[in-house]
């Protein structure tokens, strides 16, 4: 314990000089140790280049761009004046709020002080940051951190829908979030027959909404990732996509958090000693829910990113509850997971991201 307790006297002394400007300072030294971790790419690739044409001129180039209808990172990129190659930079700041806000969440949520400073070093060196440093044309920063902020809020539904439906506009993939939120909503309400009807009014006014932008986008242009895009080759093969992200979906998985996954085992385990049911089903859902993407999606490691939230409780259930005496181990297992060679899937492939440290340590 004397480890931890020198990781609580660093987030003491951390606050008591930056005051509330410490979880910025936690999100600003992730993201720079990330980008060490995995060298930025400097050019857009895939759909990055359609994102960077938005972020150009987001209403006269959303002709005929694929990913006119998930302009919102695009939209805020151009509103701040990092157009074109230069959304690189609001992804990666996005990336780094996350990071500042877990940091502030464990820091109000968890007993001790080192807790959020551990929390946020799980996910600084997973595929969910340094996923989007490996790619940083792609918006999924902004998706991850409207799922976190959905998590934080969701006992109060006037937000929690907000987020939803702003969320929609930069990715329609927290659709798949919706059944683990709902059944966490009803699992945890006294009136449950009035959150089933919230629920139904909330997420069908934002799906209502971006659905009314859907179409008025379809109007403006061919929308090549439409419904059809997605759905239409199950029709005639239901394996089409699936068949091409088999091989690696276990590495894609892997990938997100590496060794950490083990935290998330620990904390299901804790949960039901302690003879919580509904959470551990919850996180089942969750990631089912999350990999339900691969029948319609072919990048794992991306996708499965977002069944992030399962390492949020895991967390806070160790961490409330000291089972299995976590935080003696729990340090030693966040620096072998920052020590394991970062790696992606995608498709059929499964390859290291650029890491020049990882390849002159493991070589």
């Amino acid at each position: 314990m004397a480890l931890y307790a020198r990781l609580d006297a660093f987030v003491a002394g951390l606050e008591q000089r930056l005051g509330r400007l410490a979880p910025f300072a936690v999100g600003a030294a992730g993201l720079a140790l990330a980008c060490l971790w995995v060298h930025p790419a400097s050019e857009p690739q895939g759909i990055g280049n359609y994102y960077t044409w938005l972020s150009m001129n987001p209403f006269g180039n959303a002709t005929r761009n694929p990913v006119a209808f998930r302009p919102l990172t695009p939209w805020i990129s151009w509103v701040f004046g990092l157009r074109g190659a230069a959304l690189r930079y609001t992804n990666l700041f996005f990336a780094g709020v996350l990071l500042a806000c877990v940091y502030e969440w464990f820091r109000r949520q968890a007993p001790r002080p080192g807790d959020a400073l551990l929390a946020s070093a799980v996910l600084c060196f997973s595929g969910v940051t340094l996923g989007v440093v490996f790619s940083p044309f792609y918006c999924d920063a902004l998706t991850l951190l409207v799922a976190f902020g959905m998590w934080c809020t969701r006992k109060r539904p006037v937000l929690f829908y907000a987020l939803f439906a702003i969320g929609l506009f930069n990715r329609e993939s927290l659709l798949f979030l919706v059944p683990w939120f709902a059944f966490l909503e009803l699992a945890e309400s006294p009136r449950r027959a009035r959150t089933f009807a919230t629920e139904i009014a909330g997420y069908g006014v934002a799906l209502a909404l971006y659905a009314a932008f859907r179409a008025w986008s379809a109007q403006q242009a061919p929308v090549e990732y439409d419904l059809d895009y997605y759905l239409g080759p199950l029709a005639d093969d239901p394996l089409h996509f699936f068949r091409q992200s088999a091989r690696y979906q276990w590495a894609g998985f892997y990938s997100v958090f590496g060794p950490a996954w083990a935290i998330a085992v620990a904390g299901v385990v804790a949960m039901r000693q302690r003879g919580d049911r509904a959470r551990p089903l919850g996180l089942a859902l969750l990631l089912v829910s999350v990999w339900a993407q691969l029948w319609v999606a072919v990048d794992s490691t991306r996708l499965f990113a977002l069944a992030f939230p399962a390492m949020i409780l895991a967390l806070e259930e160790l961490f409330r509850s000291g089972a299995f005496r976590f935080r003696e181990w729990a340090p030693w297992l966040v620096l072998l997971q920052a020590l394991a060679p970062p790696t992606q899937a995608a498709s059929n492939r499964f390859w290291a991201m650029d890491s020049q440290w990882a390849w002159h340590l493991w070589r």
